[in-house]
């Protein structure tokens, strides 16, 4: 009922109903996400499915020759504390030695009384024999126990630890936890100890005869006897990034590369792989398999000298880096991924193992490898099928699951057998599909990572799988860009097609809270369902034109649509919350506190406007902007503060960013009489999208101050590149605003002077309000959010071409809403007031 005892019109009802919809549908959509992150979540990805691998790890650090010194990379090999082969080198790495204390204490670099091990302490574990082949070599110690193992790389993942491979070491020596009895443990000790009942994997085939079916002859040894897997040693050697975060900025990425190759080249040099049919066998976990990837492109002779000839990946994204924000780690992706399909590495066998569902940072999806000579395999499809292994491991999980890695060291020690055997890749993979179980007429890897799903959605059920996406860490990337298609469909589309029918309905009576309520009300509930209706397209099979409409990446193709919409709405609903709700805080805190200027400036056209606002902005810079970098420069670089070629670029490049941070915070800061929420959406688009296009080029740029970037990458070109396409636009955007605003200062001031009443405001105040969009600026914009739309769920590098976009749209209709704030449209409009024909003939008469 109507406060008058009437029944309130059905359209007012209708309103009513569209804003409860709206509230229940979001509601419903934050219940999902706190269902995914307490309950759902954490009992998906965190369980206890499988049984731990122990070991008692000492960390021994090795000279890498060519290294430079600053740099905070090293290699260090594993060894367990009870491995008798290399007891007598703790007293030479003293401290530096990485064991459980170390790393759950801070070391004091004052008190290290220990040093690198070198090539001559004979790390590697070489017999006289070996020493003697090389006459430089001769001076190299005797080890007390000459028997090593099959070298193994490890190369750690983003924000990985070296320590991770302790697991996998542990099967290598094969003391892997609580699992053997006390006489197993002294045959243990004693096989290393002596070098009996323990080998390689190399020479063991090399004497038989061939055979026209090598694949057979290998099956059938090692189901006849087990001694030749029992008693297959490996050596693990380890890279320590110093938990770098690989994914923040393609420089990270390509530095770990180069570091691999030099620790490739320094365990050929040690180990004396120059001849060795077998090489180095590597393991990457997670982003590590991009630095592995890198390395491999880059030093070509790793390949083709035999150094490297099989890579296994753990929990590695081989399609795309689902979290990476930074557009030229996307581009990296991109290049390698083009490589590995055009010369396919046909050297170079690659196993990959995926996580599965249970994998929080990683989706199965992308497990998929590109190169011809590739497998990829799902660990629960490995293991044993048991309850808590059904839908995979988690991401940490990989490197330390016990089944897990027993099925890893079998395929290590196959590889360095048929490598040894000289068998190809393909061979070597088939021999690899047959210990691991998985026959040549097996679903393809793709097939099975859909099944899983199916398998998923029929054990939990729709809503329980919806929770548990929500809480995936991954899809942070798709909210980030989802609330930046969310502004921009608000912005430029919805929001002025729904103040111009509230003018065509209502006059001027359209800023009302009821109506901003129903412009909320509908965004959230239209905005999502598009989003999801454009994601439904995308998995059809259609054919428009002769263009493929099925154009959904990996990934993106297992996402529930339940969970595509409660994302989107979950973005909308954290836009509108800065825009209506913290901006509104914000707008009174500016208004009790800041006091904007009430002095009348001389009226000016657009551009020179422009250029007066851009002046007074860039006063901050030598004051404020400058000072603050030069602070952070300091930080950086610690006691060595010395100013040089290397640090101009990312200096310049921090301080510009620093001022495009300043200008932003004054454009939401400070008090206006007009256009509030344009401008807090302006704010809240810009900052979200200069976020995604600049936090990556950031980081990169404090690492050079650190003077741990890397100075070959071509750092003065790509900031250059994303201060031209993405700092500069946004600068103009925040200046063509604040030319907006005053301009209409300008003009309120002087339609006051001419009044001297309120009826002046007010005839202002509807001049102001009533500048509408033109149509074909409404068509741009369209065609912009649906190009956006249609790859709101894909990690690409083009997704930064949006601050641009997005920045000149501004420019242009801040030009566009400044044409009724000049000084002959104030007089056109006293004219009009006053009835002044005469001044309004000599107003047209000039215009013609």
């Amino acid at each position: 009922m109507a406060p008058d005892g009437g029944v309130y019109p059905p359209k007012r009802m209708a309103s009513a109903g569209i804003i409860l919809t709206a509230t229940i549908s979001c509601l419903v959509s934050l219940a999902f996400l706190l269902w995914g992150l307490i309950i759902e979540g954490p009992a998906f990805y965190n369980g206890q499915e499988c049984t731990m691998t122990y070991s008692r790890f000492q960390f021994l650090p090795l000279h890498v020759p060519s290294h430079p010194p600053n740099n905070r990379y090293r290699l260090l090999k594993f060894t367990d504390g009870r491995d008798p082969r290399h007891q007598h080198f703790y007293p030479i790495s003293g401290s530096l030695v990485e064991d459980y204390q170390t790393q759950n204490t801070k070391k004091s670099n004052q008190n290290n009384n220990g040093r690198l091990l070198e090539f001559h302490d004979n790390w590697c574990l070489l017999p006289r024999r070996e020493i003697d082949k090389n006459a430089s070599h001769i001076e190299w110690s005797d080890a007390p126990h000459p028997h090593r193992g099959h070298p193994v790389l490890y190369v750690p993942g983003h924000w990985g630890s070296f320590s991770q491979a302790r697991s996998l070491g542990a099967h290598g020596t094969r003391w892997t936890g609580p699992y053997h009895d006390a006489s197993t443990h002294q045959k243990i000790f004693e096989s290393l100890r002596s070098g009996r009942g323990m080998h390689d994997g190399t020479q063991l085939l090399r004497n038989m005869e061939n055979s026209t079916d090598d694949i057979e002859l290998i099956m059938d040894l090692l189901s006849s006897t087990q001694y030749y897997q029992d008693g297959f040693v490996m050596d693990i050697y380890a890279i320590d990034f110093g938990e770098e975060g690989a994914a923040l900025h393609s420089s990270k990425i390509l530095n770990q590369a180069d570091f691999v190759a030099r620790a490739i080249e320094t365990l050929v040099e040690g180990c004396h792989l120059g001849d060795s049919e077998t090489g180095i066998t590597m393991v990457a976990h997670s982003i590590g398999a991009w630095a592995v990837r890198a390395s491999l492109d880059m030093n070509p002779h790793l390949i083709s000298k035999g150094w490297v000839q099989n890579v296994i990946n753990l929990a590695s994204p081989l399609q795309s880096i689902p979290y990476a924000v930074d557009s030229g780690v996307h581009d990296l992706v991109q290049t390698l991924n083009e490589r590995d399909i055009s010369d396919a590495k046909q050297n170079v066998a690659v196993i990959s193992v995926s996580g599965g569902l249970r994998d929080e940072l990683i989706p199965p999806a992308l497990g998929r490898g590109q190169s011809g000579s590739s497998d990829s395999f799902l660990a629960n499809s490995i293991l044993e099928a048991k309850s808590t292994t059904e839908f995979g491991m988690d991401h940490r999980c990989i490197v330390w699951c016990y089944d897990l890695l027993t099925q890893i060291r079998g395929v290590i020690f196959m590889l360095a057998l048929t490598t040894d055997r000289g068998m190809g890749p393909s061979e070597r993979m088939n021999i690899v599909r047959r210990i691991l179980h998985q026959t040549n007429h097996a679903p393809k890897f793709e097939d099975k990572v859909k099944t899983l799903h199916e398998s998923a959605l029929d054990a939990k059920g729709y809503s329980a799988l919806v929770s548990v996406q929500l809480a995936a860490p991954y899809y942070l990337n798709c909210l980030l860009k989802l609330c930046i298609l969310v502004g921009l469909a608000h912005s430029l589309l919805l929001r002025p097609l729904f103040l111009q029918h509230q003018r065509q309905r209502y006059g001027q009576q359209h800023g009302s809270i009821y109506t901003t309520c129903m412009e909320v009300s509908i965004s959230l509930l239209l905005l999502p369902s598009i989003v999801t209706i454009s994601s439904l397209i995308r998995r059809l099979e259609l054919q428009f034109l002769g263009w493929n409409l099925r154009q959904c990446y990996m990934h993106e193709c297992e996402m529930l649509l339940g969970t595509i919409f409660v994302l989107t709405q979950l973005a909308a609903l954290i836009y509108f919350i800065i825009v209506y709700g913290v901006g509104f805080v914000i707008d009174k805190i500016s208004r009790r506190f800041c006091t904007s200027s009430q002095e009348q400036l001389p009226f000016g056209t657009f551009g020179t406007t422009l250029c007066s606002c851009s002046v007074k902005s860039l006063r901050l810079y030598p004051t404020t902007c400058l000072p603050l970098t030069i602070a952070v420069f300091v930080v950086a670089r610690g006691t060595n503060v010395m100013f040089d070629s290397t640090a101009l670029a990312p200096t310049f490049f921090v301080s510009l960013a620093i001022l495009i941070l300043g200008c932003l915070l004054k454009l939401i800061f400070k008090p206006t009489a007009t256009n509030l929420a344009e401008r807090r959406m302006t704010f809240v688009i810009l900052l979200i999208s200069l976020v995604k296009a600049t936090y990556g080029k950031l980081i990169y740029a404090y690492s050079m101050m650190q003077r741990v970037g890397s100075d070959n990458r071509c750092c003065s070109n790509e900031m250059l590149a994303c201060f031209t396409s993405s700092l500069l636009p946004a600068f103009l955007a925040i200046m063509a605003v604040e030319t907006h605003d005053e301009m209409t200062q300008n003009a309120l001031l002087e339609w006051k002077r001419r009044t001297k009443g309120d009826k002046g405001d007010t005839g202002v105040g509807i001049c102001l309000n009533k500048t509408e969009t033109p149509g074909v600026f409404l068509v741009i914009n369209t065609f912009l959010i649906i190009w956006y739309m249609w790859n709101v769920l894909v990690n690409y590098s083009g997704d930064d071409i949006v601050v641009p976009l997005y920045s000149v749209i501004t420019v242009v209709m801040a030009y566009w809403n400044c044409y009724p704030l000049s000084a002959d449209a104030i007089n056109l409009y006293a004219a009009i007031i006053d009835d002044d024909l005469s001044f309004h003939c000599e107003f047209k008469d000039k215009d013609e």
